[in-house]
């Protein structure tokens, strides 16, 4: 009885638990996007440019965004304007700091993604970018 009761008390303390955890995964990114300055050090990088903080940039994938002191992975997704932009909760580590974030994405005519919110006091634009020779 005990076993059982033990069980039932686990299983929903884990349950909930996975559905906090959950993430989603942006349909609307194919690719890699980076802003201006950080494709080019993409491209550097693929040149043989050595990683370090100062070389690697923040990359937007379908996950979240990725760099040299932290990330953020889509938690939630919710479309505004259908094929065209979208509000996003993001769980955002660096070092030690974890912190949910809300980012607004906007997709414009030319294929770039406007990004606002989060921790910027000003909207950034990101262009697709598979500079080639990115690691991970």
């Amino acid at each position: 009885m005990r076993r059982t009761v033990a069980i039932a008390i686990l299983a929903a303390v884990l349950l909930p638990a996975d559905r906090v955890l959950a993430k989603d995964k942006a349909s609307f990114i194919d690719g890699s996007y980076a802003t201006e300055e950080g494709c080019a050090k993409l491209k550097a990088l693929a040149a043989g440019t050595p990683r370090s903080v100062e070389t690697v940039p923040e990359v937007l994938t379908a996950e979240g965004f990725k760099g040299w002191e932290g990330s953020c992975e889509f938690t939630k997704i919710y479309e505004h304007d259908p094929g065209k932009s979208w509000v996003a909760v993001l769980f955002c580590v660096e070092g030690a700091t974890m912190t949910p974030l809300t980012y607004a994405f906007a997709r414009n005519d030319d294929g770039t993604i406007e990004v606002g919110g989060g921790s910027e006091p000003e909207p950034e634009l990101f262009r697709k970018c598979d500079a080639g020779g990115e690691k991970k």
